[in-house]
């Protein structure tokens, strides 16, 4: 009679101290992975913050600009910053997580306040403004994001991410200059100075 009472009596004491035992464990096995994962510097971090803003920006502008630009051309290029932009800024997504960042939801205050600006404008001014506005100077602002992480960043996975979408970038700033010239009223500096 003892030999039953005593193994239930067992039983429990462990089952009460085994959870306890494997929270420690998981504790310890948490805390031992974030110091195997290096961490990363304040301009990583910020290349993470802009490059995701100025990408779900482009997204934004694109789609904007597939429902309210009037040239086919332009259409088409906003098409073509939603596709690229959305696989570059899912890629930036997935290395966000691996390195322990949380991306922004939004594209921030200076991209919201465009996006308003090029909702509000009539169809007839909307295509040089989205060209100015999305396809050019964004664009000049983001290769500067790009490089600034490759010449100056620590991590090697976030650099090389950057090489790889910066060509991309500086493709889609000379592309929208390109459009522009064929949109009259484009200021013709935006051209290079053809």
């Amino acid at each position: 009679m003892i030999k039953r009472v005593a193994i239930p009596t067992a039983l429990m004491t462990v089952s009460v101290f085994l959870p306890v035992g494997l929270t420690s464990l998981a504790q310890q096995t948490q805390s031992t992975s974030q110091q195997t994962q290096p961490k990363l510097s304040a301009l990583d971090r910020q290349f993470i913050i802009d490059a995701a803003q100025g990408g779900m920006a482009e997204v934004r502008l694109g789609q904007l600009a597939t429902q309210r630009a009037t040239s086919n051309a332009v259409k088409q290029y906003g098409q073509r910053m939603v596709q690229e932009h959305t696989q570059a800024n899912q890629e930036l997504l997935r290395l966000a997580t691996q390195k322990g960042v949380t991306p922004p939801t939004d594209m921030g205050p200076r991209y919201q306040a465009v996006m308003a600006r090029l909702s509000q404008l009539p169809k007839t001014s909307f295509d040089k403004a989205y060209l100015t506005e999305a396809g050019i100077n964004s664009h000049i602002e983001s290769a500067v994001v790009y490089q600034r992480e490759i010449q100056l960043g620590q991590d090697q996975n976030l650099k090389a991410f950057a090489g790889r979408i910066l060509p991309k970038v500086e493709e889609h700033f000379l592309r929208a200059r390109d459009l522009g010239g064929t949109i009259p009223g484009t200021n013709r500096n935006l051209q290079g100075g053809k």
